[in-house]
């Protein structure tokens, strides 16, 4: 039934009043040649009735035939409407042009989410999937999932596995990242435990395989440790796979230079904003082109277009530009001393798994800088396991 009106609808209809003593026969007449009558109404003095606009034009021969009265009492439907607003073409053309931009919203990224990351910054997963095509306002038909997800694992180590779906206009990024350290091998792989970097071993734990080396013995890069070919039960050699954690401490040493006297770039007032529409790739500038100063600070932000609370796939980007002139700054030996610390602290933590033994610091102060010369006794695990190859001749590699 609702597929019947609207067919009447896009169609058009036209009601009708037939007045006369042969109001019957001429509704008799109107079906038997064809002509489509519907919501046929009884009156006291007559009928009302409706029929599709352009059978309307053909009841006339009928009228005079059978000497009734007919008159029109309402139009309906699309034609009439069109007719209507046919001088209003700029209305129509935006009812027109809102239905195609909401047919076609859906063929382009509005959001793109990002899940299972942890060492990986958003940041830094969004400016890689931006490069490979993928942004807010991409058309998804031109987007090689497979290819980008691929081109992720790639680029980063730490992601294990990585697939980017595409559900509705939402682009869906998941990401499994790898367990970070040495390469662990299957249970089943024969191995040997060699050192991952040389020192002195301060401790042994070793849980299957044979022991090479002792508590105190000086190691080298690579040398081996735990031996995975150990002597069974029968005496015979058998092949393991060796599994220990060695604890051993080793030197490094590390230099800071602060210098004392440093040229600075000094902002000096009168910012300026940039903005661009960001229409996929494509940069739109919203503001009349000037000259930059010689010498200035940047910085560059994101923000997304809001219409009524909905994020629209489009972005503002705002490129700001802050005048600065050089000048010359003179730091405290104090000041230096705390820089310097700063990077210190910044280089024992480059590495989280290896902790501090000692440190033994010496500080020079010349005419122009602060020299700060620090040695280090760090320990960490340097137990890393190595494969034992074979080759057809001997057996093993």
């Amino acid at each position: 039934m609702l597929l019947i009106r609207l067919l009447r609808f896009l169609r058009g209809t036209v009601t009708f009043e037939v007045k006369g003593k042969f109001s019957e026969r001429f509704l008799n007449l109107l079906s038997r040649n064809g002509i489509p009558v519907f919501c046929t109404c009884y009156q006291q003095d007559g009928f009302t009735a409706q029929t599709l606009v352009k059978r309307y034009f053909l009841i006339r021969p009928f009228v005079r035939k059978t000497h009734v009265k007919v008159r029109v009492t309402e139009r309906k439907g699309l034609p009439f409407l069109i007719k209507k607003y046919s001088k209003r073409i700029g209305l129509l053309l935006g009812v027109f042009v809102f239905l195609l931009g909401v047919y076609l919203s859906g063929e382009f990224v509005w959001e793109i989410q990002i899940n299972g990351n942890q060492t990986i910054s958003d940041d830094e997963v969004l400016q890689s999937l931006e490069e490979q095509g993928l942004t807010r306002g991409s058309w998804k038909r031109s987007l090689d999932v497979s290819k980008i997800a691929m081109n992720l694992r790639h680029q980063y180590h730490q992601i294990g596995w990585a697939a980017v779906n595409l559900v509705g206009s939402i682009a869906q990024v998941e990401i499994n990242e790898r367990i970070e350290g040495n390469e662990v091998l299957e249970d089943k792989t024969p191995c040997n435990i060699v050192a991952s970097r040389g020192g002195q071993i301060v401790s042994m734990e070793v849980y299957d395989g044979q022991k090479v080396v002792k508590k105190g013995d000086v190691v080298k890069k690579g040398e081996m440790i735990v031996s995975g070919i150990v002597k069974g039960s029968t005496g015979k050699a058998v092949i393991r796979h060796a599994r220990a954690k060695v604890m051993a401490e080793y030197p490094e040493s590390c230099q800071i230079k602060i210098p004392l006297s440093q040229t600075l770039q000094v902002p000096v007032g009168g910012m300026r904003n940039y903005r661009y529409l960001k229409i996929g790739s494509v940069h739109i500038p919203m503001f009349i082109a000037g000259e930059k100063p010689e010498k200035y600070f940047e910085r560059t932000f994101k923000r997304p277009i809001k219409l009524c609370g909905i994020t629209l796939p489009f972005d503002m980007i705002i490129h700001q530009v802050i005048p600065a002139q050089s000048e010359s700054v003179k730091i405290s030996k104090e000041k230096a001393e705390e820089f310097a610390e700063k990077q210190l602290n910044e280089y024992e933590v480059k590495q989280p798994d290896r902790k501090v033994v000692s440190r033994k610091i010496k500080k020079q102060v010349t005419r122009d800088s602060l020299i700060v010369n620090a040695e280090y006794i760090f320990c960490s695990d340097i137990a890393n396991q190595e494969e034992i190859l074979f080759n057809g001749s001997s057996g093993l590699k």
